[in-house]
């Protein structure tokens, strides 16, 4: 485990909060409950944050290595980025082959074109090697739709490092703001959408989504350069910023500030917004007093945030076909989809014992 002097805890809860968030959207469907939905309004009203938050935090903590042209770190990043993309693609693709002749369920997924045949139903298709590559190279429904955020985040990290490396210094942040202009500007005017819609799934959704993350990896690396500076703020000052973002969060989630352009989610001013507003929050909340072995429990907690996203649609749609139906918990809700973060959380836990580091690297 990280020194914890060097985590900052309110980010560690909040990875914990969002890894739980990106779970329930996937694994938890409030319309198909909507009896039991109103009580836990709270617990899905953060659901379409998670990933701008993780992505701001992502490159806030990258600034340093970038502007370094830490090229040792760099080779390490794309190989921790790379490395369990490949392993949970290849593993659901193994085990959905084996599955599918005994559980249709795990055939090729009835949204995906392969599906269909001249305009009928061609029953239970076994996924095909084809559908392998393709969520190699992004993501697919079948396979894993959460790929497509490490896709992009992998395209995102071979483009700054070329962008730091040729853009001299006293340019970065003009370069940075230029960047984030653009993309904004590629979906406010609809050409971001009208380049990618008419692609496939499959394609649409990694290359659609570039230039929405764009904004977000502009912004963590500008405040990523600028992190010194946050270091020597006073209690109060800290306090004062915590109570702002809370209250930003809150006001921008209730209500509808800013025109939401077409796309492919992600995108706008309002996402980046009440994201920025909840990682500043964290980011400054004053817990030095908070116990020790709850800064422990949550600093580790937090390590696994990454390997949960990448196991949580492969086990969630084990226990949902294969457990749920004999234990009587009913799949897509909200108790479900608890289950399904514990588990995958345990999972990661379990292969992060192994001695091998390269095996951790697959879950941390």
């Amino acid at each position: 485990m990280k020194d914890i002097s060097k985590v900052n805890i309110g980010w560690a809860f909040l990875r914990l909060l969002m890894c739980w968030e990106v779970v329930l959207v996937h694994a938890w469907d409030p319309r198909m409950y909507p009896q039991n939905s109103q009580p836990l309004i709270f617990a899905s009203s953060f659901r379409p944050y998670a990933v701008p938050v993780f992505m701001l935090i992502t490159f806030f903590l990258a600034a340093r290595h970038f502007v370094a042209n830490d090229s040792e770190w760099l080779k390490k990043r794309f190989y921790r980025l790379c490395l369990p993309f490949a392993f949970w693609s290849v593993l659901a693709f193994v085990t959905w082959r084996l599955l599918s002749p005994h559980f249709p369920a795990f055939a090729i997924d009835p949204t995906d074109g392969a599906f269909w045949k001249d305009g009928c139903k061609a029953g239970p298709v076994p996924v095909s090697f084809e559908y392998l590559v393709l969520q190699i190279l992004g993501t697919t429904r079948t396979l894993g739709s959460q790929m497509w955020f490490q896709a992009v985040l992998v395209i995102l990290t071979g483009f700054f490092a070329v962008f730091f490396r040729f853009v001299k210094p006293r340019f970065i942040v003009a370069g940075l703001v230029a960047l984030f202009a653009i993309g904004f500007m590629m979906d406010y005017s609809g050409l971001n959408y009208w380049l990618f819609e008419g692609f496939r799934y499959e394609v649409k959704h990694p290359l659609g989504r570039i230039f929405s993350m764009m904004p977000y990896a502009a912004v963590g690396l500008i405040a990523g350069m600028a992190s010194r500076a946050f270091d020597g703020f006073s209690l109060y000052r800290r306090w004062y910023l915590f109570a702002l973002g809370v209250v930003s969060a809150a006001f921008l989630m209730n209500f509808d500030v800013f025109v939401e352009p077409k796309g492919f989610y992600y995108k706008g001013l309002k996402m980046l917004c009440v994201a920025l507003s909840l990682v500043s929050a964290l980011r400054f909340m004053p817990l030095e007093k908070l116990p020790f072995a709850v800064k422990r429990f949550l600093a580790w907690a937090a390590g696994y945030s990454m390997g949960v996203y990448f196991a949580h649609i492969y086990v969630g749609k084990l226990l949902e076909e294969l457990v749920f139906p004999n234990v009587g918990i009913l799949p897509r809700s909200f108790q479900g989809g608890c289950v399904v973060f514990l588990v995958s959380f345990a999972v990661c836990w379990l292969v992060s014992l192994m001695p091998n580091r390269h095996v951790r690297a697959l879950v941390s």
